[in-house]
């Protein structure tokens, strides 16, 4: 499935799906039409616009999981994206392709996609890797409290944390507050979710060109 607001691209992007793929694909241009739509159809590929008119690539896509959560999405666009990318891949992005980028990266990113990787183009990695750098720098952690943040983000109770770092638990608690505070976050599901973006991607889930 296609999902792009301008139809002379979703049109375009069907002929090469069909031509490379040997594959039936469907193109739709209202994101709530394509919504109505998902409840009676699966699709192997969920090509989807980022910017799209009315609700963003992002918000389609985690409608898109709650009722299909098996589904395999990639963001297809000409947006500037990314600043986005950790969120992408915290909400369960399959992939990510510029429309700028050459049939063939398109049609790779697929075929990874569809075997479960993700190939992410090396351009965009670098951009990825100094957003995440700069990130980190501007926060200023202590390395105490990166330990106590890989904890959170394993699903470490304070009493079990307390443990594995020969702390109190009441010490535990006094520096996640700090912790809150330097992220911006309120709870420890958020801390998580923000230390995972700001950590370094998992090299080996991902393919580069």
């Amino acid at each position: 499935m296609v999902l792009d607001d301008h139809i002379a691209i979703g049109e375009g992007t069907r002929a090469i799906l069909q031509a490379e793929l040997d594959c039936q694909a469907v193109v739709f241009t209202d994101p709530c039409i394509a919504l109505q739509h998902l409840s009676e159809s699966f699709y192997d590929i969920y090509l989807i616009d980022f910017n799209l008119a009315g609700m963003d690539g992002l918000q389609f896509i985690q409608k898109l999981l709650k009722i299909h959560p098996e589904a395999i999405a990639i963001i297809y666009t000409g947006y500037n994206i990314e600043k986005y990318l950790p969120e992408l891949l915290n909400k369960g992005i399959s992939g990510f392709i510029s429309k700028t980028e050459s049939r063939k990266q398109l049609i790779d990113t697929i075929q990874y996609a569809l075997e479960g990787k993700v190939i992410i183009s090396l351009s965009l990695l670098k951009k990825l890797c100094v957003h995440n750098v700069g990130a980190k720098e501007s926060i200023n952690l202590t390395e105490r409290e990166r330990q106590i943040l890989d904890f959170v983000r394993d699903g470490y109770t304070n009493k079990a944390i307390a443990l594995e770092i020969h702390l109190s638990q009441r010490t535990i608690e006094k520096v996640l507050t700090t912790i809150f505070s330097k992220l911006g976050v309120e709870s420890r599901a958020e801390a998580a979710v923000k230390w995972n973006e700001l950590t370094t991607l998992e090299t080996d889930k991902y393919h580069f060109n």
